[in-house]
């Protein structure tokens, strides 16, 4: 039997911006809607820490991980593509760049593949509207960049700032990328507003190839060096067979709050997004933040795994990856110690950004 026809869909962004949680309105509501749906997520170590949560929420996904998506990962990229195309065809496949990738070079990558009955929505970056003025203040040459390439930029977590505010962001990413579509939405809130946009990005709507032609200027610039993040990814096992939801809360608490508080002294306008994600044995408690100002997020999910463990994704701006990592590791051991629990670290992230000229950390 002949495969469908499948329409890709890149989804980028900053860290943190809000992507992952997009990403899962979009396949709920495309599974609602009867369409066969696949996400690709890419991490920035070996250790990931998203596909967990999708895949906990039901949907297929595929995690990429060991490196950034725009250069070790091309092959990767390209051979799970095609065996997702051939094993399970979907209608829809959904990719969530790392946010310190450009996702102009993804879907450039795809479309080199030059695959049978695939489609491509238009590129996406999602725009944190409730701290754009810190991260393009943190990032500024990197952020332009994604802005400038889109052409749909969606200013998401719009029920996090005020009124007067949305106007300023809109006029600002406006001038940067004038061609592209604007929208507006809060992916975790604002269900309608997000359908529409869904059945927009997904339909026979005809963009400009904003992609083809901004990127020839810049080409070579690389999107890790450019991001000016540190970034450290581990993973711990935990010698027992499971800890109690409050217990893990308790953890995942302290080990966020603790590791906020000493980046701020090393960056106190640092944007980025750590991560962290222990698996309890029956339940996942998943905690993040994306800069100084905001206070960590944490979410249970009932989810069981056969040996708890914890996963750590770190991406801070401007600071040196050395002390982010010494830190990290510090904090990992002195907080789960504290609460009588012994750990030991089965995974670190070693993709060596040196040996593609990528900066870790200034």
């Amino acid at each position: 039997m002949e495969g469908l026809r499948m329409k890709v869909l890149v989804v980028g962004g900053f860290l943190g911006s809000g992507k992952t949680t997009t990403i899962l309105r979009i396949g709920k509501y495309l599974g609602e809607k009867g369409q066969k749906a696949a996400i690709i997520v890419n991490e920035i170590g070996e250790v990931g820490v998203d596909g967990d949560i999708i895949s906990s929420y039901g949907f297929d996904s595929i995690e990429l991980t060991n490196g950034c998506i725009c250069c070790t990962l091309k092959r990767d990229l390209r051979y799970t593509v095609s065996q997702l195309k051939k094993d399970f065809d979907p209608q829809i496949l959904i990719i969530e760049p790392t946010g310190i990738a450009f996702p102009a070079t993804i879907r450039d990558e795809i479309m080199l593949m030059n695959l049978d009955d695939v489609d491509f929505a238009p590129l996406v970056t999602l725009v944190d509207g409730s701290r754009f003025k810190e991260v393009m203040k943190e990032t500024k040459q990197f952020s332009q960049r994604q802005i400038i390439d889109a052409e749909v930029l969606a200013i998401n977590k719009i029920d996090l700032i005020e009124d007067l505010y949305i106007p300023v962001v809109e006029s600002s990413i406006k001038q940067l990328n004038p061609e592209a579509e604007i929208v507006r939405f809060s992916a975790k809130a604002d269900y309608e507003e997000l359908s529409g946009f869904i059945e927009q990005l997904l339909g026979d709507v005809v963009y400009p190839k904003l992609t083809e032609r901004k990127m020839n200027a810049d080409k070579e610039l690389n999107s890790i060096q450019c991001s000016n993040m540190a970034t450290y990814a581990s993973e711990y096992s935990l010698n027992h067979d499971y800890l109690e939801s409050e217990k893990a809360q308790s953890i995942v608490s302290n080990l966020m709050e603790g590791l906020k508080k000493e980046i701020i002294v090393m960056n106190p306008e640092f944007v980025g997004h750590m991560k962290v994600i222990l698996q309890a044995g029956t339940v996942n408690v998943r905690s993040s933040v994306t800069g100084a100002e905001e206070k960590p997020q944490i979410e249970t999910i009932e989810s069981y795994s056969s040996k708890p463990s914890v996963k750590i994704l770190s991406a801070v701006s401007n600071v040196s990856r050395s002390e982010l990592m010494e830190l990290v590791d510090f904090f990992v051991k002195e907080i789960f110690t504290n609460h009588g629990v012994k750990i030991v670290k089965t995974a670190i992230h070693q993709h060596n950004h040196d040996s593609h000229n990528h900066s870790e950390g200034v």
